[in-house]
């Protein structure tokens, strides 16, 4: 009986089919969450508005460099410490109270008292988002003492839609924030493809495609454009997709970051191609001046030519003693423009040269032309390039500077800075999508 027995085949294809799904579909769910905390925090720690990431018994899993800031210590003594020790020691007893209403909302706003490293009660407003990945909450701050044009806290902090799709670009895993911003329930949005969430111009899918396509030819891949809610909205969307592969290097699927960032719509920063290459010629050093050139994981700084540390005023055994953070060099005035680089890094591979200041380890500053790239999203690694500034002409100088210069000469003896360099010009280059 052939055609019974290819039936009988084809039938038991069909179950075993229908049971990989669920096991595949697992997968994906605890693999894609790993890779999104490791993005989550990529994007969360560099905000200069106080963020902080707590798990269910508020034990602080991440924390932006404005948390550091507000608490006045290192980010490093802010992780793995609960809320708690943060708040003044007379209203602790309350924190039971709130957390339980807060993860039960989902969404909060409040306000608690949090000593600083002084011990002086501080009066913080907080919103809470619940659930941003399983069992990860995320607490946005903002210190009620210092002015503030508006009382509501940035939207960029305020929420962030996570989502992980197959390889197909179908939704497997919505998060609470993605319920929250595109108003979609997650057992109504699995299996279907993610293209639902763009515009009817977009809704053919080529759009999504291309940007897994590449995603997986990447690894990581960021762009803003218009996305869709529930409800027939648009909002402006800045994503980030991030391949899922399996141990042996095949592609299992995608984990996806969003924002609203309809707010930055109308000031949408300009990339200016090749700014760091430029940034590093020989004719905007000039003079044999050698460039500023450093890299890190997050906010630590683990390799400096001899340059960077002169401009900054530290000695080489302060780098290796691991005691150069890079929020620290920056004055609180500019902070914002290093948000604005880590932004589009994060989105093109590399920003646009800007003017800031460094405040160098003996509390002079020194005005410095720098541009960063985005090395690594997961784990995030970065470099900058750094040019002192000594007149109004220095920034003009890098529209006309060539393409090209001595990289061996700017960057200076470091076989390790030399590696990093060799990174950074394959990135830098990194074109705006359409």
């Amino acid at each position: 009986m052939p055609e019974l027995s290819a039936a009988l085949r084809i039938q038991e294809q069909s179950y075993a089919l229908r049971c990989a799904q669920p096991s595949t579909s697992q997968w994906l769910r605890d693999c894609g969450v790993k890779q999104l905390e490791l993005l989550f925090r990529a994007i969360v720690y560099q905000p200069a508005e106080p963020v902080l990431i707590a798990d269910n018994d508020r034990t602080c899993r991440d924390a932006s460099c404005g948390a550091s800031q507000l608490f006045g210590i290192s980010r490093d003594r802010i992780i793995g410490r609960r809320i708690d020790d943060f708040i003044e020691p007379g209203r602790r007893p309350q924190m039971d109270r709130l957390w339980r209403s807060f993860l039960q909302q989902g969404e909060e706003q409040g306000t608690f008292w949090l000593a600083d490293s002084g011990g002086s009660p501080r009066e913080t407003e907080y919103t809470g988002k619940a659930n941003v990945l399983p069992d990860r909450h995320l607490l946005a701050l903002r210190d009620k003492s210092l002015p503030c044009k508006s009382k509501r806290l940035p939207a960029q902090v305020h929420d962030y839609a996570l989502s992980i799709f197959d390889a197909e670009g179908r939704v497997v895993a919505w998060y609470s924030g993605a319920e929250r911003i595109y108003g979609y329930q997650a057992d109504a949005i699995a299996g279907q493809p993610a293209s639902c969430v763009y515009p009817v111009e977009d809704a053919s899918g080529i759009a999504l495609q291309e940007e897994l396509r590449r995603a997986s030819a990447q690894g990581h891949f960021g762009n803003e454009r218009w996305h869709v809610k529930e409800d027939g909205s648009r909002f402006w969307a800045n994503a980030h997709t991030m391949a899922i592969r399996g141990e042996r290097g095949d592609l299992r699927g995608f984990a996806r970051i969003v924002r609203d960032f309809s707010h930055r719509r109308l000031k949408e920063v300009k990339l200016r191609r090749g700014g760091v290459l430029r940034l590093l010629s020989g004719e905007l050093a000039g003079d044999s001046t050698v460039a500023g050139v450093v890299s890190g994981e997050f906010e630590h700084i683990t390799e400096a030519n001899d340059a960077f540390l002169e401009m900054a005023g530290y000695s080489r055994e302060d780098l290796a003693a691991g005691r150069i953070y890079w929020p620290d060099l920056t004055p609180a005035e500019y902070s914002h423009l290093d948000e604005e680089a880590h932004e589009e890094g994060l989105q093109y591979g590399a920003c646009t040269p800007f003017e800031k200041e460094y405040i160098r380890k003996d509390g002079t500053r020194v005005g410095v032309l720098v541009s960063v790239a985005v090395l690594n999203a997961s784990p995030f690694r970065w470099m900058a390039v750094s040019q002192p500034l000594t007149g109004s002409e220095a920034a003009e100088k890098i529209d006309s500077a060539p393409a090209s210069g001595n990289f061996a000469e700017i960057v200076g003896a470091s076989a390790a800075l030399k590696r990093v360099l060799a990174q950074v010009e394959t990135v830098a280059p990194t074109t705006r999508p359409c």
